[in-house]
């Protein structure tokens, strides 16, 4: 996101400086440079991350209550479209292996799988079919994942899953997913009608009592953090703009 603006600004310098303002250019770049430089701090990037994370903090796993099932959101694992030759884990992937331990340790005897196909995606396997296969490795048996593999969006998870809940007899079920991703995920299940208890995982940013020098030196990463919490925030108002919360 912050990065869309930024190409925007530059545009803006050299079409004035086409037409020779070049007070005016010079403004849009430093104003360029300066949001990207901003953006890329991992000071900032980090303070914007933990405002979306701090609402559903994550418990410690003995506190987690039984449920009659555990819901798992999409977003973590990839097929193995050549070259690769093994399913591909990004950092969500948190969210997968605490599903398999819920099952494993007697908090949730039945597990449901939600995420479906992006038109644009080079893969025709649905994702939910791909994190069935991880939870088998992991300890989870296959007739106790039920899978949801239509939805494209967080919307869509809740709407089709309820479905599978009800089929179920699911009472209290456990929501896994990301911790940024909780407050947009939690709003959609209630817009359906189905009360969740939150389980948080892949939580990136950490306590730090004093901020150090390399916080405020920028980098990609935390470039890439910064543009994951705005378009988390955006994707919270859209939600609540069109009433799905």
């Amino acid at each position: 996101m912050p990065m869309s603006v930024v190409f925007v600004l530059m545009l803006l310098a050299l079409i004035f400086l086409r037409y020779d303002k070049r007070r005016t250019a010079a403004g849009f770049l430093v104003l360029s440079l300066g949001l990207l430089a901003v953006s890329s701090m991992p000071f900032v990037a980090g303070m914007l991350y933990r405002s979306i994370e701090s609402h559903y903090p994550p418990v410690a796993f003995e506190d987690i209550p039984a449920g009659g099932c555990a819901i798992v959101l999409g977003g973590a694992v990839g097929a193995p479209i050549a070259p690769r030759v093994t399913h591909e884990f990004n950092e969500a992937i948190d969210r997968v292996y605490m599903t398999a331990r819920l099952y494993r340790e007697g908090k949730a005897p039945l597990v449901i799988v939600t995420g479906g196909n992006q038109p644009w995606s080079e893969s025709k396997t649905a994702e939910a079919d791909l994190i069935r296969e991880v939870l088998m490795e992991w300890g989870v048996p296959k007739d106790a994942i039920f899978l949801e593999g239509s939805s494209r969006n967080t919307r869509e998870n809740a709407m089709y899953s309820k479905n599978i809940i009800n089929s179920t007899n699911c009472e209290s079920p456990l929501l896994v997913t990301s911790a940024a991703h909780m407050p947009r995920a939690v709003a959609a299940f209630n817009m359906v009608g189905v009360t969740v208890t939150p389980v948080s995982t892949d939580v990136r940013v950490v306590k730090q009592s004093v901020p150090s020098l390399m916080d405020f030196i920028p980098n990609a990463g935390a470039l890439a953090m910064t543009s994951e919490a705005i378009r988390e925030w955006i994707g919270q108002k859209v939600y609540s703009w069109n009433g799905w919360n």
